[in-house]
């Protein structure tokens, strides 16, 4: 639907436990869209965007910038923790072998939701979805881990079931897809390490999500607050009114 931003796609189309769906046009989820198209702007607006909440670092925000175009949208964005993303530093290293990509990810799941910046985000996300105007896109950069995180949580939330929260976690594989864009994100790999060019495994690694993934964050939230719903009400401030106000919104 959108040219010149990666992975976008409406996170509506569900059933809930509560018999009714969660709404289509009301919620947004992509890459970056520092590449967005004249004609991308124009669908967002089109498509009753109001909100945009961007899950990156501040030094993600400005070497890829989203562009002045924004600045007719609400945008959500977070400096806590800092500037500097982890993930370069990390990169530069790592040998760049899969297995190594791979703990990281997964380390990153089991903490990332406990994070003070992401704690910040995603309180404000769901304020946004609670009380904020018109349809809201969230993003990260490759709109898949940070993204695809949240994304689940208010699935949950909504009362989807689990396996169509998965569906739509891994859809990112079929969205993003390695055949596609591989070459793009191996070459980026290789800029940041300096030395090593990254094998296919590696790449496939760092684009693809995969269940175990998204199991090791929601057994996180699990063991420190007893349930994920304990998570999102006491870290995260989502009251059963919000809670209400939300699925009001998303639901129907």
């Amino acid at each position: 639907m959108l040219s010149g931003v990666p992975n976008f796609r409406d996170a509506g189309g569900y059933a809930t436990r509560h018999g009714r769906a969660v709404r289509k046009g009301r919620l947004y989820r992509s890459g970056r869209p520092a590449q967005a198209t004249v004609s991308d702007v124009a669908t967002l607006r089109d498509l009753g965007v109001a909100t945009i909440v961007d899950l990156r670092w501040p030094d993600e925000r400005r070497h890829h910038p989203t562009g002045p175009w924004a600045g007719a949208f609400a945008v959500v964005t977070s400096d806590i923790g800092g500037a500097v993303d982890p993930w370069p530093d990390f990169l530069r290293a790592s040998d760049l072998s899969a297995a190594a990509l791979e703990e990281y990810i997964r380390r990153f799941y089991a903490e990332a939701a406990f994070q003070a910046r992401h704690v910040d985000l995603f309180a404000r996300y769901f304020q946004a979805l609670a009380d904020g105007p018109g349809a809201l896109l969230v993003h990260c950069t490759g709109g898949k881990d940070r993204t695809g995180l949240v994304i689940a949580l208010t699935h949950h939330l909504l009362g989807v079931h689990r396996d169509d929260i998965l569906a739509d976690y891994l859809a990112t594989n079929t969205h993003w897809p390695y055949e596609v864009h591989g070459a793009e994100v191996a070459a980026g790999l290789a800029a940041i390490h300096g030395a090593v060019f990254p094998s296919e495994a590696a790449v496939r690694a760092v684009m693809e999500v995969r269940p175990d993934f998204l199991d090791g964050a929601f057994r996180s939230l699990t063991d420190r607050h007893g349930s994920v719903e304990g998570y999102i009400e006491s870290v995260l401030g989502v009251s059963p009114d919000m809670r209400e106000r939300i699925a009001a919104r998303l639901t129907g």
